[in-house]
């Protein structure tokens, strides 16, 4: 048994394998950045910041693409509108919509809590601390609670009232 011709067929470089082989992986990557990312940590920050960067140009591509299928919708009935380039820029949404999706479950960039950027904000911006999200949180569950509590006690006036009547309906 030659143990150096089986090392040297697990070590086979990613260049000869060819890019057909792996047809999601080449719209996330290139064939370079593959080749790099075997020897980064895929959880340091830069490989998040390139992901996260990717999911951007999705999202980017994402609005262009509803954006078209919006005034295709809106431009239907109107003379010399072809409902084909519509359905076809339908279909790409659709499949860029489930290329994203699949992205951030293989990356698990969509399990970070990303607040929605506003353009106020620059670029620059601080993100909240931890802190920060932990009080949002806190608030944000005592409001819920706050509102539940308010619809028991309604409801516990509404089944009190009702009750009330039915025994007076019933003394009758």
């Amino acid at each position: 048994m030659n143990l150096n011709n089986s090392n040297q067929s697990s070590t086979l470089s990613m260049s000869s394998i060819p890019p057909s082989s792996f047809p999601n992986v080449s719209v996330y990557m290139s064939q370079s950045s593959l080749h790099d990312s075997i020897h980064t940590d895929p959880n340091s920050p830069e490989v998040l910041k390139q992901n996260v960067q990717v999911a951007l140009d999705h999202v980017a591509r994402i609005q262009s693409l509803a954006r078209n299928c919006l005034h295709g919708i809106q431009s239907a009935y109107q003379a010399g509108h072809d409902p084909a380039h519509t359905t076809a820029e339908l279909a790409a949404l659709m499949q860029t919509l489930r290329t994203l999706a699949e992205f951030l479950r293989q990356t698990g960039v969509g399990a970070y809590p990303m607040p929605p950027a506003s353009e106020s904000q620059s670029a620059s911006s601080v993100p909240p601390t931890e802190q920060q999200l932990v009080d949002t949180t806190a608030r944000e569950v005592q409001v819920l609670y706050e509102r539940l509590k308010r619809i028991q006690e309604s409801n516990a006036v509404a089944v009190n009232l009702l009750g009330a009547t039915d025994t007076i309906s019933r003394a009758r």
